[in-house]
């Protein structure tokens, strides 16, 4: 898959879905420029989130909301969990490993 023609459809999730998710979402997007690709991006509720996870290519949320997602990944979303939302090196970090799988499959 050409990653770089691509535009990802992404969700960002958090509890109340109007803090740390619009913070999440402007970060995932400054890692996406830096990478040189394409993306949208939607802030959301995890408890809104769950049921449209499979409409994204990822979803991006707190390590302590990613059980919420557990339905959803097994029906194939990609959940990206993170330690600390705030940490712009590990939405990078994680982003690449999420790329790097999906040029492996």
């Amino acid at each position: 898959m050409d990653i770089k023609a691509k535009r990802f459809n992404i969700l960002t999730c958090c509890a109340a879905g109007n803090g740390c998710c619009q913070l999440v979402m402007m970060k995932v997007k400054r890692v996406f420029a830096k990478l040189g690709l394409k993306c949208n991006v939607e802030a959301n509720t995890a408890s809104v989130g769950k049921a449209l996870a499979t409409k994204y290519d990822v979803v991006y949320c707190s390590q302590s909301l990613e059980p919420q997602f557990a339905e959803a990944k097994k029906k194939g979303a990609y959940i990206i969990a993170l330690k600390n939302i705030m940490s712009e090196a590990e939405i990078e970090e994680k982003t690449r490993a999420y790329l790097d799988s999906m040029q492996d499959a």
